[in-house]
């Protein structure tokens, strides 16, 4: 009998922290895999020329073959990732020499303190927003072997769930462990606290709110709102398992 795995690939801990018990919990016939890629998989210049879909297919093709799973095994992979802002205009990257940190992510802006730091987060905005357009774009990885669907925080985590676009590393994990026991406390389950942050959409099937979500996303300056899609995985998942 094959198993029922489902690969989650995420950019830090808080995200396995956040999300990891709840699809536990909602999916207990599964094996939920989170695998933690540090770094920004979507802007990572050891990469080279290869594409984006190779980069995240090598991705997991080694952890199929490092977990020693087998391709009927995998139910689908997840893909979730911060937006940074990288869909904004570049006249929304604004020089202010004054400001001591490097970058500093504002409701429209994206402020920086050199023209230098102004052309890295240019062309890191280009590159990454040009990779998430190619990943939205495809609903399988590895010559289709796995199904692939990707979701967004944004700004970030932090930001859609403590309103904190600008996060302080040291104290995520202890803060979202605290959340969780006060949703928990308040009879309420993550799904629906993001469900607040997942807004705009028109489209009432599923494919239809996907597309919608990531369209509102990558307009104007939207990716430095609090905003979020992850509560579109659970409904994903169920609809995987009942195909399965």
């Amino acid at each position: 009998m094959s198993k029922q795995v489902i690969i989650v690939l995420v950019e830090g801990q808080s995200d396995e922290t956040l999300l990891y018990e709840r699809l536990r919990e909602l999916y207990r016939g599964c094996e939920i895999r989170f695998e933690i890629k540090r770094g920004d998989i979507f802007y990572d210049n050891k990469n080279g020329s290869k594409s984006i879909k190779s980069i995240i297919g090598d991705c997991v093709k080694e952890i199929v073959q490092r977990r020693k799973y087998k391709k009927k095994d995998i139910l689908s992979v997840i893909h979730i990732m911060d937006t940074d802002g990288c869909f904004i205009p570049a006249e929304k990257v604004i020089v202010d020499a004054t400001q001591e940190v490097t970058t500093f992510y504002e409701l429209n802006n994206i402020i920086v303190n050199s023209p230098k730091q102004k052309n890295n987060i240019e062309i890191r905005n280009r590159i990454r927003s040009t990779n998430v357009d190619t990943m939205t774009s495809v609903d399988s990885i590895v010559t289709k072997a796995y199904k692939y669907q990707i979701y967004y925080f944004s700004r970030n985590l932090e930001h859609v769930i403590f309103n904190e676009p600008n996060p302080i590393q040291d104290t995520k994990e202890e803060n979202i462990e605290v959340f969780l026991e006060q949703i928990e406390i308040e009879g309420n389950s993550i799904e629906q606290y993001l469900s607040t942050y997942f807004i705009g959409v028109s489209g009432t099937s599923y494919s239809d709110m996907y597309r919608e979500s990531w369209g509102i996303i990558k307009s104007n300056t939207n990716s430095l709102k609090r905003s979020t899609n992850v509560p579109l995985m659970f409904e994903y998942i169920n609809r995987i398992l009942e195909e399965f």
